[in-house]
């Protein structure tokens, strides 16, 4: 069995054949070679309803993953790629995920969400079944076991944002809204924290329900508290709308946020231009496997990746690694061989550069401070974080 890094330098050969191909005008690299074992991804994303623009973005960087390491030979056999839909919802989440497991048979499988998350670790920890989810940051997210988390939580995202809230942007009294969801939850848990510590007010702490789709009467009270900054914890196209009628009501205060706001459709939004957000920070110059990821990305999408679509790459290739790592023990491809593989092998080559995790399941990777101006982001500032 040849090392992961081998892996990686016949992963980046396959990534300019397609590039190649595409080049050429063909239809692509040459399809993998079907014969030997499948290993089946479960992808349990927001197909329907108002978060699928997320399921879509989270699809197209597994999708690719799947694509280059059946073009690879990693491992002995193939990936596919098995979708159920969470709808981004913790009870459609539990029926997908038991699906998942007892009928697909899967023993790795993609989360997103944070209350999708909650609800089905238990689920994969009590079968053995390995889990990363690559866009939920709820800070009860840090559970380990059998789940895994290939993106920096919102505590790290707070604890990136407030300091410089405070410091750059003269913020001292700031208010919250937030879905009443884990996500939510723990977000305004944590930034009530770190706000008594750096000396800033939170004058309103206002909880919406994840469906609820009219903030005018949320708007008033905020307007009436003061603040010099607003808070949005929520997601999807329901952020959008509250940033819209928050604008609309005559909020001129400095809008902030995490991760979620640099989805497209976020950073199209005329409400949201001027708002402050945080994200992990990649560095796309990192190595050549990083170089030609996002060239491969370019050619089959027409755009540049962000985040979200860079960790369910990496998942996959995680994934890999760990198969690869179980058959060159000569054992089988199980959830228990698969969390031993990842106690073994402590880091992985991806997108970006290396990654490990920390017995809770996270990471903790430098974190942006991005503004958006015009439909599109400037980073502001990066910070790095210590333990």
């Amino acid at each position: 069995m040849k090392s992961i890094q081998d892996h990686r330098r016949r992963v980046r050969a396959v990534v300019i054949a397609a590039a190649a191909a595409l080049t050429l005008g063909a239809a692509g690299a040459a399809a993998a070679d079907d014969s030997g074992p499948v290993f089946k991804v479960g992808a349990l994303f927001p197909l329907t309803g108002p978060n699928a623009v997320y399921g879509k973005l989270f699809s197209e960087g597994a999708d690719l993953a799947v694509e280059h390491v059946n073009d690879s030979d990693e491992i002995d056999g193939r990936l596919d790629i098995v979708h159920a839909d969470s709808q981004a919802l913790p009870q459609p989440a539990v029926v997908g995920m038991n699906k998942l497991v007892n009928v697909d048979k899967v023993n790795f499988v993609l989360s997103a969400f944070s209350g999708v998350s909650k609800a089905i670790a238990p689920i994969g920890n009590r079968e053995h079944v390995l889990m990363v989810n690559g866009g939920g940051v709820s800070p009860e997210l840090a559970i380990g076991d059998y789940f895994l988390n290939d993106i920096p939580l919102s505590d790290d995202e707070v604890n990136a944002l407030l300091p410089y809230a405070v410091e750059e942007m003269d913020i001292e009294r700031l208010a919250v809204i937030h879905v009443n969801d884990p996500f939510g939850n723990g977000v305004n848990r944590v930034i009530k924290e770190r706000c008594a510590e750096l000396g800033c007010e939170v004058v309103s702490e206002i909880g919406i329900d994840p469906s609820a789709t009219s903030f005018r009467s949320e708007a008033v009270k905020l307007r009436a508290a003061g603040a010099d900054a607003i808070y949005i914890a929520s997601y999807g196209q329901q952020q959008n709308v509250i940033a819209k009628q928050l604008r609309d009501g005559g909020i001129r205060s400095q809008l902030l946020s995490y991760s979620a706001f640099g989805i497209p459709a976020t950073q199209a939004l005329g409400a949201a231009d001027g708002a402050v957000y945080t994200s992990e920070h990649i560095d796309y110059d990192a190595d050549e496997l990083t170089r030609d990821f996002l060239s491969s990305f370019k050619d089959e999408y027409g755009e540049k990746p962000n985040y979200y679509q860079v960790n369910y790459y990496n998942a996959v290739l995680i994934y890999a690694d760990l198969i690869a790592h179980v058959q060159s023990q000569d054992k089988a491809v199980t959830g228990e061989n698969l969390r031993a593989a990842l106690q073994e092998m402590g880091s992985f080559d991806v997108v970006g550069g290396k990654i490990s995790f920390r017995e809770d399941g996270t990471v903790r990777m430098p974190i942006e401070i991005n503004r958006i101006s015009g439909g599109e982001s400037e980073v502001l500032e990066t910070v790095e974080l210590t333990e």
